[in-house]
């Protein structure tokens, strides 16, 4: 029966996310590795459930810096409502930034300047240190980017 496969595609699909919690992911990339593991699975199927997933609160939504939807499966998404994010303008990786620096530069906004900054919508755009260190050649890498740093998450 058809909705039967669906749900099961949906479990495979939240089983999936779950075993990378907290990396990103575009359409694109869970349906190429869902299908890498032997699951056939749609695009639209992927993009709809994800969609419904980031309504519901257990994915963030980001858009990339070159334009790409992104997903990020968060077992508790409040985890998010207290850390700015960095985005890597050449690989795109997402990384969160929980240092003291941010909040005071968050606090000093609201005290002088009456702005209220919203962590969850401020995404920092730069290049990240494997960037960098590869010369200014994009490199693929996932959430490991930030080991290292000991303001990160």
């Amino acid at each position: 029966m058809r909705g039967e496969y669906n749900t099961r595609q949906k479990r495979e699909l939240l089983a999936f996310l779950r075993e990378r919690s907290m990396q990103h992911f575009s359409v694109d990339d869970v349906v190429f590795e869902m299908q890498d593991r032997g699951e056939k699975i749609g695009r639209s199927t992927v993009y709809r459930y994800l969609e419904l997933l980031a309504e519901q609160g257990s994915v963030r939504k980001y858009q990339s810096v070159q334009g790409i939807t992104q997903y990020q499966h968060v077992e508790d998404d409040s985890r998010c409502d207290s850390h700015f994010h960095m985005m890597c303008s050449r690989c795109g990786n997402l990384m969160h930034v929980d240092c003291d620096l941010m909040r005071t530069m968050s606090e000093h906004l609201v005290k002088d300047h009456g702005f209220l900054l919203d962590p969850r919508e401020t995404i920092l755009v730069g290049v990240c240190q494997k960037c960098r260190m590869a010369g200014g050649e994009a490199v693929e890498h996932g959430a490991d980017c930030h080991e290292g740093c000991h303001h990160s998450v």
